[in-house]
């Protein structure tokens, strides 16, 4: 009984790991369009600052920067780099995609900041991609980047 049981848990766990890797894809419609990053899922594990300011479970206030684009862009860059978990996935002026990846599990969130030329502020979305929830986490984020560039 107790192997049965044992060997019960370990398929569970394989089948856990299995469709964690399979729905850790890389989204293929990331990135800028027409000054837009994608919209966030219906589901609580995504934060934008370009979502509707009543949609309170998906928005965040855009982050305002003085200074140069470019050295904001490369203190964002170095700053989520230095977190040991995030790899950058493409890096242009004025956008960047970032991948973190969980210690614990492995799963994978998208982190991408926009710089429009014209404006002296940063859009950002950070959202899971597997699950419902993130437990806070991409909010947290984003708010450590708010902190790193508001003097």
């Amino acid at each position: 009984m107790v192997r049965w049981i044992i060997a019960m848990v370990v398929v569970l766990i394989t089948i856990f790991f299995i469709y964690v890797g399979v729905s850790n894809q890389l989204p293929d419609d990331l990135g800028v369009t027409d000054g837009l990053l994608k919209p966030c899922p219906s589901s609580p594990n995504c934060v934008s600052t370009q979502a509707a300011p009543e949609d309170v479970a998906h928005y965040a206030e855009p982050i305002i920067y003085t200074g140069d684009r470019k050295e904001t862009q490369l203190t964002i860059e170095s700053y989520m780099l230095s977190k040991g978990n995030a790899r950058i996935v493409s890096s242009t002026l004025g956008y960047v995609h970032f991948e973190i990846k969980s210690r614990l599990v492995g799963y994978i969130d998208d982190v991408e900041f926009y710089l429009p030329e014209a404006d002296s502020v940063v859009h950002f979305r950070s959202a899971s991609r597997v699950g419902h929830s993130d437990f806070g986490v991409n909010r947290e984020r984003v708010r450590q980047i708010q902190d790193l560039l508001v003097d």
